[in-house]
């Protein structure tokens, strides 16, 4: 729990900088439209007033609201990773985790009864809706993987390391 709260207080630490501040609202800013823009994707004239007739009110809600914190983990992870790769001058293995959470997430993306994009591109167009919650299980999932990977990146960090 320890190392937990100190992960925390050095992300506020990184994002108190402006800099970091700035990448991390832009990167959330650009990746909810373009989450968004994929969620509405294969819905019918684009339209959310649809996607809620179709998906109803609770589900949409939910589904916006997870996608919201996607994109707000990605841009501390972006924020993070350039923080750490500018201090450090290499890249780390966390990179991954990251783009597995993002990944997942951009799989999750769209109306369960229209389609999925990045699904039809691979020939499962209806894959959300063979889930049991209709794709709520990946955006779950993506939230653990960039929960993850925030952490491991702050977690070497944190420390000082001279003895």
């Amino acid at each position: 729990m320890k190392k937990i709260k100190e992960s925390i207080l050095f992300m506020k630490n990184v994002l108190s900088s402006w800099k970091y501040f700035l990448l991390f609202a832009i990167i959330s800013l650009i990746g909810f439209l373009v989450m968004y823009k994929f969620t509405m994707l294969t819905v019918a004239n684009q339209s959310l007033k649809i996607f809620i007739m179709m998906s109803g009110v609770n589900y949409t809600f939910l589904d916006l609201f997870i996608t919201a914190i996607i994109a707000s983990l990605f841009g501390i992870f972006v924020s993070l990773f350039v923080y750490k790769f500018i201090s450090v001058r290499k890249l780390s293995k966390t990179g991954i985790l990251g783009s597995i959470g993002l990944t997942t997430g951009l799989f999750s993306l769209g109306c369960p009864t229209c389609g999925a994009f990045l699904f039809m591109l691979i020939g499962m167009p209806l894959a959300l809706m063979y889930l049991p919650w209709s794709g709520m299980e990946l955006k779950v999932l993506s939230v653990g993987f960039l929960l993850l990977s925030s952490y491991l990146i702050t977690r070497g960090m944190t420390r000082c390391k001279i003895n």
